[in-house]
């Protein structure tokens, strides 16, 4: 009969143990953190100002294509054909630059968001690091991809908020 208890307290051992670590899962709203950092807001506020400054130009760029162009339509009876050709050209070297301006703008954006975000994101993981390592997590999953997530599951976003000096 002891033999009995004994293995099957053996056989136990394993399961309890696995359902004990199956617990150290964690989930964190990354985009809730990363929305609350500070250097999140300066990344936006810089982005924010360059897409101003480059949606200015493209303004500047359409206001003059527009009134080269409505003043073409206006003279192109009285111009002759030299003249014509000239106008038309100027008129679709503007367009061609405004386009090109705007897709190098968008690039230009891009590039800045990359640039500026890398430190964020990196400072970030490293704070869900550091806290699944205090913590014993086994696992620390963003909680956007979850399909069902249990009322008692841990989450470990204001454990990563604390980390990082965050409200």
């Amino acid at each position: 009969m002891i033999k009995k208890i004994v293995l099957i307290a053996l056989v136990m051992l394993p399961v309890v143990a696995f359902a004990q670590e199956s617990q150290k899962i964690a989930y964190i709203n990354y985009m809730d953190v990363a929305n609350a950092m500070p250097e999140y807001k300066l990344m936006q506020d810089s982005l924010n100002k360059s897409a101003n400054e480059y949606q200015a130009e493209i303004t500047s760029m359409r206001d003059e294509y527009t009134k080269k162009l409505s003043d073409f339509v206006n003279q192109q009876d009285s111009l002759n054909e030299t003249i014509k050709a000239r106008r038309q050209q100027e008129i679709q070297e503007l367009q061609q630059r405004a386009e090109s301006f705007q897709q190098y703008a968008a690039q230009k954006q891009d590039e800045m968001q990359q640039r500026l975000s890398a430190p964020i994101q990196d400072k970030l993981q490293k704070a869900i690091s550091d806290v699944g390592k205090e913590n014993n997590f086994l696992y620390i999953v963003g909680s956007q991809v979850l399909l069902y997530m249990s009322p008692t599951a841990t989450d470990a976003t204001p454990l990563v908020k604390k980390k990082l000096g965050i409200q």
